[in-house]
C-alpha cells in the first residue's frame, strides 16, 4: 500500500493518540514504520515530495560528520536531517570511507543515464524535399540521407517479402489440413 503525504501525517497523529502498536494495526503497517514516520513528522522532515532530492556535498559530509561523531545510527540521522531512507546515508558513508571527499564529489550516478546532451543536433533533410529536386550535385549530408532512405526502402521491401512468403506457406498448410 503505498502512503500519501496525508495519510503519513494522519500517522502520526494515530501514533500521538494511540501509540505505535494500535496505529500499526489500524494502518496495517509495522510499528518501527509507524515510530519512523513520527520521528520524522516531530523534526519537519516528512516532506510531501521526497522523491530525487538532490543533496550539497556540504550536506553529506555534515551527515558523515555527525556519524563519525556518534551522534546517532544512520536510521536516526535520516529521520533527524531528513533522508528519505539510512541506506541513503550508508551509501554515502561507504563511498567516503573508500574514496574521500573526493569519492562524493566524483560519485556515480545511479539508474538509467540521461540521453547525451552533447551530442550533435545535425539538420534532419527534408527526404521530399530533396528528392523532388533534379539537381546533380548533392552535398556528403544529401547524399548520406538519400543513402539511409534507400537501405530503408530495401529492408521494408525484404521485410514485404518475407511476410507474403510466410503468409502463403500458412495459408497452404491450412488448407492441406
Amino acid at each position: 500500500m503505498k502512503l500519501t503525504y496525508e495519510d503519513k501525517v494522519k500517522i502520526a497523529k494515530d501514533y500521538k493518540k494511540l501509540g505505535s502498536n494500535l496505529t500499526a494495526k489500524k494502518w496495517k503497517i509495522s510499528r518501527r514504520y509507524v515510530t519512523t514516520l513520527n520521528n520524522k513528522y516531530k523534526n519537519n522532515c516528512l516532506n510531501k515530495h521526497s522523491k530525487n532530492n538532490k543533496y550539497t556535498l556540504e550536506f553529506k559530509l555534515n551527515l558523515i560528520t555527525a556519524y563519525v561523531q556518534g551522534e546517532g545510527s544512520f536510521e536516526s540521522l535520516a529521520n533527524k536531517f531528513g533522508v528519505k531512507s539510512k541506506s541513503i546515508i550508508e551509501y554515502w558513508y561507504n563511498i567516503y570511507q573508500s574514496y574521500g571527499v573526493e569519492g562524493l564529489i566524483n560519485m556515480k550516478k545511479t539508474g538509467r543515464p540521461q540521453k547525451n546532451k552533447n551530442k550533435d543536433n545535425k539538420k534532419k533533410l527534408d527526404l521530399d524535399k530533396l528528392l523532388s529536386t533534379d539537381k546533380e550535385d548533392y552535398t556528403k549530408e544529401e547524399i548520406k540521407t538519400l543513402k539511409e532512405e534507400l537501405l530503408r526502402l530495401r529492408c521494408q521491401e525484404e521485410f514485404s517479402k518475407k511476410f507474403e512468403a510466410l503468409a502463403q506457406d500458412y495459408l497452404k498448410k491450412k488448407n492441406s489440413n
